[in-house]
Formats: structure tokens, sequence, C-alpha cells
């Protein structure tokens, strides 16, 4: 088959996509996507019920340097699990901003938020709908943690809708990793100096993953560093690292990068 009768969206181009990114592992994860992930309770006895998520989404959560009395952003919140990690974190004391783009995902995470956090911590939370791209032109310097749980291919999803797969195109994952790019630059704009921010995506395409910070190492060269783990979690990609469910029990797919903010 000449190249140009390759199929440009749907089921084949998605699995010619991945096979050239995964090569002889790729039958192995995909059959591990395709097996229903099992997401494990957190919060008992502190939250007002158990909030079910994947253990690796939860880990990666939980590196992001966050205490009582911290201002923070998470930047991409719905459905609200990594939110709740947050506010574990803060106890009730600081500020926490839980952002949102769409109106019916934020809806989600107002229910998710109001069933599972007590009264005093909800009072620390505050939900808005801004666009998180344009965040970091009008508050610069203003948080001392961000979590940024960037927009993605979300492969698992895919392949378990036939309707997303039949639309599925290489363009997608372009998109989204050229998307990924402006929200870092947001996160870098308006995090404090010396700040963190946690990058995270469920994808398995590296170009929205290690790919995206490498171009906005490019775009803001000197500007952050990545912040080296005590203890590597997952596999280690040339930016952060990759917890996949071929080789973690099913976890994930989880990517992450913990960043700090230079001083100029």
């Amino acid at each position: 088959m000449e190249e140009h009768d390759f199929p440009k969206k749907g089921e084949k181009a998605f699995e010619r996509f991945y096979s050239a990114v995964w090569g002889q592992r790729w039958p192995l994860l995909r059959e591990a996507l395709l097996q229903e992930s099992a997401p494990q309770g957190m919060g008992e006895g502190v939250l007002l019920q158990p909030y079910y998520l994947d253990t690796a989404s939860r880990l990666a959560a939980e590196l992001l340097p966050v205490s009582p009395g911290d201002k923070v952003l998470d930047l991409c919140a719905a459905p609200g699990g990594k939110t709740l990690i947050l506010a574990q974190k803060l106890k009730g004391e600081g500020t926490l901003v839980s952002n949102e783009l769409s109106s019916a995902r934020r809806e989600r995470l107002k229910r998710v938020l109001r069933d599972h956090l007590p009264d005093l911590w909800q009072k620390a939370v505050s939900v808005t709908g801004k666009d998180a791209t344009r965040w970091g032109l009008y508050q610069k310097e203003i948080y001392d943690a961000v979590l940024l749980d960037a927009p993605c291919s979300s492969e698992r999803h895919v392949l378990h809708s036939p309707k997303h797969l039949n639309l599925w195109s290489p363009h997608r994952t372009k998109t989204l990793a050229q998307q990924a790019v402006a929200l870092l630059c947001s996160a870098l704009e308006t995090v404090k100096t010396g700040g963190y921010v946690l990058y995270a995506t469920c994808s398995i395409s590296p170009e929205e993953n290690q790919g995206a910070l490498e171009k906005f190492r490019k775009k803001r060269p000197g500007r952050w560093a990545e912040v080296p783990l005590s203890q590597a979690i997952g596999e280690r990609q040339s930016w952060g690292y990759l917890i996949l469910p071929d080789t973690h029990q099913g976890q994930g797919p989880l990517f992450f990068c913990l960043w700090q903010k230079l001083a100029p």
C-alpha cells in the first residue's frame, strides 16, 4: 500500500500511529488499555465519602508541594479527583482555585466538591470557568503551586468508544500538544518564582508529553527546571515519567513532570 493510501482517520489510522510510536510493545499496551481500570477509593475518614481515582493519578497529584496556607491553582480541574487531593493538603487553610472551561464539566466538578469536601474545606475552594491558556495574562506571580492536568488524547477512553475511535486522527494529538504548550506558558506566568507546577496528561502520545515540554523549554529557555524525584515513579522519559497499565497492574496511563519556576 502506498503512503497516500493509508487512512487519515479512524481505527486503522489510530493503530498505525501508535504502532509506529510503541513498536513491538503496542499489542500488549493496547490490550492493557482495553481492560477496565480499577480506581481505588481515597479520603476515607477525611472526605465526606471516598472518591475513586486511578492510583497513578493520585500518586502524581500528591507530588505537587502544597502546604496549608498556600495559594493553589488547578488549571483544568474537572472531574475533580486531583482537586480533592489538593484540598486535603490545604486542610481548609489558604486558597484553591479550581478552573474548568467546559460548563458541563464544571457542573460535574462542583458536584464532586460538594459531595466530598467538608464545609470548612469547601470555603477555601472557588470554581471558575476561564480560558486556562490566557490565565497568565491576568494573574502574574500569584500562586505557590499550579496543577496542570492538560486536555489530552486519552487513548484509553478512545479505545473504549467506537464513536471517538472512528473520529480519531493524528491531527488531534498535534493540536492538543500545541494547546499544552500554551497552557504550560500560562502556568509559568501565573506561578510565583520558586513555585511549583505539576504537568500531567493521561496520554501515551510522546508529542503531548515530553514533546510538549521540549517545545515549552525552547519557548521559555532558562525560566524553569524539572524537579528530580527522590525515587522513580513509572518509566523515565526525556522529561518526566510515564506510568503505563501493561507494567503497572492496570494503572494509568499517566504522564507527569514536576517543575519549578526559576528567577529571571
